[in-house]
């Protein structure tokens, strides 16, 4: 069972290990360093490769050495600028090690048992990586889709929760089991991608992991919403308002029936104000909302309260989140099949559009 990493290998073996090997000595001279070590039992003179992923996906050699008779090995890098997981391949066989900076890891394992049967320690993180493992390869083949939820909740208590942006994290939510990921963020488990993300933006928000964390989460919920929300378009009719009663970023609560019916059209709108497409709609927006055209009521499903408080502080009109995201009542009661989506209630107070667009809006908004 390898990580999503593995899609494909590129592996640099015989005299291209000893240029690595070579190129390795003298770039780590004056460097700080972290070393890999241990025992391979049974391993007289086998070659082990150190790998590291590229973010496309691939496993790239970048050093290797040689058990001793007894199957003894060291290896020293220089540290990385951020933390990493790197693999040890013994053939098509690999043990996972996270690496956060200057540190030793220890792995202790057998020819014999290689990849399955391991210890690693040096650090809590490698310690947690080792206990992870070895309960996804107990898992039973035959598992039930309730069993393997179960087993996701306790992952996440364990190892995630309070990991705080730890590259251990994020390996477990790339890990796959056979050919199926393990956290699917286009099923319920789009939650632990938004949890873990908002660790990587508070702790790590340079680390190019944050911003595929956050991409992915939001984009999950996005699909999730036009794939269950009822597409059906509310016709122009006399309805009363639907109300909204939720908190904005002063913590505040918000009504949308004390906007509605005052003399002024109002845009309800139903967005991930973090998303990155969100500023150049909320420039259109501001646009509209300048000219006096229009009152905004701005809806937020996004997963992350923090970012969102953020990103809503400086805008002029009504922004309000909704801690329900994606099972949210107010986008059930509006029908919402797709985000952003925009409704539009005359100066009288009467639900009279859905636009799924800036320029079905303003189209809509003209007809008014």
């Amino acid at each position: 069972m390898n990580s999503v990493f593995n899609k494909t290998g590129v592996r640099l073996l015989g005299g291209c290990a000893c240029v690595l090997a070579a190129a390795a000595m003298l770039s780590a001279c004056g460097e700080p360093q972290f070393k890999i070590k241990g025992e391979i039992y049974g391993a007289d003179n086998q070659p082990l490769v150190l790998e590291k992923s590229d973010f496309h996906g691939r496993w790239v050699a970048i050093d290797s050495t040689r058990t001793s008779s007894a199957g003894s090995f060291s290896i020293s890098r220089p540290a990385p600028a951020a933390p990493e997981i790197f693999r040890l391949a013994l053939g098509d066989r690999y043990i996972y090690l996270p690496v956060d900076s200057v540190e030793t890891v220890t792995v202790t394992s057998s020819l014999k048992d290689y990849g399955t049967e391991f210890t690693l320690s040096g650090s809590p993180k490698a310690e947690a990586m080792e206990r992870f493992e070895k309960e996804v390869i107990a898992l039973p083949s035959d598992i039930s889709p309730d069993s393997l939820t179960s087993f996701k909740r306790s992952v996440f208590s364990k190892y995630m929760r309070d990991a705080q942006g730890s590259i251990v994290s994020y390996y477990i939510l790339t890990k796959t089991i056979g050919d199926k990921p393990l956290f699917d963020p286009d099923s319920d488990d789009y939650k632990y991608f938004a949890a873990v993300a908002t660790g990587f933006k508070e702790l790590r928000p340079g680390d190019p992991r944050t911003l595929l964390l956050e991409k992915t989460s939001m984009d999950a919920i996005k699909k999730r919403h036009s794939q269950s929300g009822l597409r059906r378009q509310i016709q122009a009719q006399e309805i009363s308002v639907i109300d909204i009663d939720l908190p904005d970023e002063n913590n505040t609560n918000r009504k949308l029936s004390d906007i509605v019916g005052k003399g002024k059209p109002v845009i309800v709108m139903f967005t991930l104000l973090t998303h990155p497409d969100s500023p150049a709609i909320n420039t259109e927006l501001a646009k509209i909302h300048s000219a006096g055209n229009a009152e905004i009521y701005q809806v937020s499903l996004d997963p992350d309260q923090y970012s969102w408080r953020d990103a809503a502080r400086n805008l002029p009109w009504v922004t309000v989140f909704d801690a329900a995201g994606q099972y949210s009542t107010a986008a059930t009661s509006y029908n919402v099949g797709n985000i952003p989506t925009f409704f539009i209630y005359d100066r009288q107070g009467e639900l009279k559009a859905r636009a799924a667009n800036i320029s079905e809006l303003r189209r809509e908004l003209s007809s008014l």
